[in-house]
């Protein structure tokens, strides 16, 4: 297999990943590394520590000669055996980065790469082999390898030094993300627990999220016990037919105003903004009282579904004065 078609399997695998690559080393910074529509600059600010999985020493001095042409600052410990390559990997610090050849006398790649997966699956994991057979640098790939660089070629070693370390930040930052959305979660959570009005979430008809203000006007000694449960249960039935008009009318639309049937009733404040007041209906608790509220209601997305964010106000005891 020509050396061309190596790399192209490694460009057609990173355009799948909708990443551009620009290389471009200067000293300890790699400058546009990545293009996604912009240019990005991607800064280590350490010393990388390399892990080479290689029997051959001298192939070694040449993947190291390589890198430090491209002014990357790092070191590299050279392992043969089982055995060397899981204690680097079990070590307080880690590598950043590990280069493998693919046939060793006592080990392989695969099962280096195997190992690097399950023990530190974070780290990136290049192949950098004599093997240029069609099948193997596919299979690389679909065993999670990161690059795939042949031995013949180490000035593409640096370019997928640069691919690496972006997919490291890349990935760092979606973690980040994930952590931040999982925060803001559990604060809206907290927000909505506190709450001292009952707030449900129905979607399909049912109710798929209730606060415990709503389970206490509703009777239910749990959260629990309303989930699942059709809306139409608690609304009293001659009620629902002008419930389900206004919430039907909700999705379809995709009004931000609470209820457009109350489209008259239609507040303006300052400017043009817009208010639609509670609407009075009357709710069915679990122990089939009959209790008084006043409803609002806006279209959300509530786990990747439409659905309809119900706010109700216990009036009982107001409309019992006012009689």
């Amino acid at each position: 297999m020509r050396t061309s078609e190596i790399a192209a399997i490694s460009v057609r695998f990173y355009q799948a990943s909708h990443i551009r690559y620009s290389p471009h080393f200067r000293g300890d910074r790699i400058a546009d590394t990545f293009e996604t529509g912009k240019r990005v600059a991607l800064v280590v600010n350490k010393e990388l520590r390399i892990l080479i999985l290689e029997d051959n020493a001298s192939d070694v001095v040449l993947i190291n000669r390589e890198l430090r042409q491209s002014g990357l600052a790092f070191r590299s410990i050279r392992v043969e055996t089982r055995e060397a390559f899981m204690r680097e990997l079990q070590e307080d610090h880690p590598p950043d980065l590990i280069f493998s050849d693919h046939g060793l006398p006592a080990f392989n790649g695969f099962a280096a790469l195997a190992l690097a997966q399950l023990k530190c699956p974070e780290i990136p994991f290049i192949f950098v082999t004599g093997s240029a057979q069609e099948e193997m640098a596919v299979e690389t790939f679909k065993k999670g390898a990161t690059d795939f660089v042949l031995k013949g070629r180490l000035s593409n070693l640096a370019p997928a030094v640069q691919r690496a370390l972006q997919l490291v930040e890349e990935r760092a930052r979606r973690r980040e993300a994930e952590q931040a959305f999982q925060k803001s979660e559990e604060r809206y959570r907290q927000l909505v627990e506190m709450c001292p009005d009952a707030l449900l979430v129905q979607s399909d008809d049912r109710i798929v999220f209730a606060n415990t203000a709503a389970a206490r006007l509703l009777g239910a000694g749990r959260v629990e016990q309303l989930i699942g449960k059709p809306l139409k249960e608690i609304v009293r039935p001659d009620y629902w037919e002008m419930m389900q008009q206004r919430l039907r009318q909700l999705r379809e639309e995709g009004t931000t105003f609470f209820w457009k049937s109350a489209q008259s009733r239609v507040q303006r404040l300052q400017g043009d903004a817009a208010v639609v007041p509670f609407i009075e209906e009357k709710f069915v608790r679990l122990d089939n009282q009959v209790v008084d509220v006043e409803v609002a209601a806006a279209p959300l997305t509530f786990e990747n579904r439409p659905a309809v964010q119900i706010i109700a106000r216990d009036i009982t005891h107001r409309k019992r004065a006012t009689e």
